[in-house]
């Protein structure tokens, strides 16, 4: 199963192979912080309550965010694996 579409798969693969496993690690770490700001996000918003127009934007802004930044470190990632 492929995440990653073939056209960004192939710019993907012109990038040098020690350099991808250091930019797949930075957003690997970019998508992890995003996860977190989500959860935290939901947890002050239980716990303090609502508020609907910021809140909202949190949400949609790092969802968007981890999202982005884990394809892109699954693509990375995987062309490190795969070698030269």
């Amino acid at each position: 199963m492929k995440i990653v579409p073939a056209s960004i798969e192939e710019q993907i693969n012109r990038v040098d192979r020690q350099r991808s496993l250091y930019i797949g690690l930075g957003a690997g770490a970019v998508a992890l912080w995003s996860a977190f700001r989500l959860i935290w996000a939901l947890y002050i918003g239980m716990t303090f309550g609502w508020f609907l127009g910021s809140m909202v934007f949190q949400l949609v802004l790092w969802g968007a965010i981890g999202a982005v930044s884990a394809v892109a470190a699954a693509g990375f990632l995987t062309r490190y694996a795969k070698g030269s």
